[in-house]
Formats: C-alpha cells, sequence, structure tokens
C-alpha cells in the first residue's frame, strides 16, 4: 500500500540565530531583502541584540514531497 500524504516544502524558508535562542520563519514568494531586513530588524526587538547568523533557503522544491516511503 502506498502512503498519499504529501506536504509541500516552504519557498522561503528562513532561519535567524540569537545568543538566546532561534527563529524561524517562512518568507512570501515575492519577499525582498528589504522585507527579509524588516523581519529580522522586528525579532532584533524580542531579542538583545540582532542576529548572529541567517540562514536562507530561497526557492526550494514547490513538488510535494512523500512524508513517508511506500513498503515494496
Amino acid at each position: 500500500m502506498q502512503n498519499t500524504h504529501r506536504t509541500t516544502i516552504p519557498a522561503n524558508q528562513v532561519m535567524a540565530l540569537f545568543a538566546d535562542r532561534a527563529r524561524s520563519f517562512s518568507l512570501a514568494s515575492g519577499a525582498t531583502f528589504a522585507d527579509l531586513a524588516d523581519r529580522l530588524d522586528h525579532l532584533g526587538e524580542w531579542h538583545t541584540a540582532m542576529p548572529q547568523a541567517v540562514y536562507l533557503t530561497f526557492g526550494a522544491a514547490r513538488q510535494p514531497i512523500p512524508t513517508a516511503r511506500s513498503a515494496l
């Protein structure tokens, strides 16, 4: 039997590492670096400083991916 449950990966994923914790969020597909800077500035107000590192994933797979392998 094949598992038909599928999920998609968000197109623009961001992980910001602050001194006290990490924050992860998605950006709209048409987002700009200015949008990202505004979001990070807003998050910086809740933390002791701006992020120490920012990891970006742009244009991830838009095709659905299986959540589990089917048994053969």
